[in-house]
């Protein structure tokens, strides 16, 4: 995944200067997007019956890191699309961490969504 938002880009930056870095979310969700969340996309979590998941991270290696375990995001309810993910420190609202485009996923009605273990990765 790349793509690091403001906020964690910022938070970066002021601790290289200096400041003291903010403490660690007690998790980090993942949300599926229909569009770039920084140009008008639209979170499709919560539309269509499926919600935010806290990602469980496997340990750190070669500069990367990824989900250990499946992440299921529910059945849904409705139709829709799914271009993006996002990473946030809450499960409703929060701070933005980072986001990445995905292949599109037509969703339907009664699917369930799952990312398979370390499928969402993040890396430098």
């Amino acid at each position: 995944m790349s793509d690091m938002q403001s906020y964690l880009g910022d938070t970066l930056l002021n601790w290289i200067k200096g400041t003291a870095f903010a403490s660690a979310p007690a998790a980090v969700y993942v949300a599926l997007f229909n569009g770039d969340p920084d140009s008008g996309g639209t979170e499709v979590t919560g539309t269509v019956g499926l919600t935010r998941q806290a990602v469980t991270w496997g340990a750190v290696a070669a500069r990367a890191v990824s989900n250990s375990a499946q992440i299921s995001f529910g059945t849904a309810s409705g139709s829709t699309t799914a271009t993006f993910v996002q990473l946030l420190d809450a499960a409703s609202g929060g701070n933005k961490l980072s986001k990445k485009a995905i292949t599109s996923a037509s969703i339907t009605p009664g699917e369930q969504v799952i990312i398979s273990a370390t499928n969402l990765g993040l890396s430098y």
